[in-house]
């Protein structure tokens, strides 16, 4: 059986991932709405990653990170930058593969 792929964030990012097959998609209007759509997501048993911008998971504060620390083991959930390049200082990614390796992996360019 194979996963599918939900996308949470801005109009443009949803409709992008959309456009690229995310099969569920949701448009961020109001707090209440998108941790309702949220929590439909992660109970979900056919999706198997879950990407949200991570502007929108900031707007969902302390709610959203109750519901990364109950949730079940799948669907991962992975924040992402959304139009205007949005970062946060950490590196979310960096910080689950050194969680699960262990180890911090560095990437560096050759020759500079």
């Amino acid at each position: 059986m194979g996963f599918k792929i939900a996308v949470v964030g801005d109009q443009e990012t949803v409709t992008g991932f959309a456009l690229a097959g995310a099969t569920y998609a949701h448009t961020y209007t109001t707090k209440e709405e998108t941790l309702g759509k949220l929590g439909e997501f992660l109970a979900s048993d056919e999706i198997g990653l879950v990407l949200i911008t991570h502007r929108v998971a900031e707007e969902l504060g302390y709610d959203f990170l109750w519901m990364m620390q109950t949730k079940r083991l799948l669907p991962l959930v992975l924040r992402i930058p959304d139009k205007t390049r949005y970062v946060p200082k950490v590196d979310e990614l960096r910080e689950i593969i050194k969680r699960t390796v262990g180890v911090e992996i560095m990437i560096r360019k050759e020759g500079g």
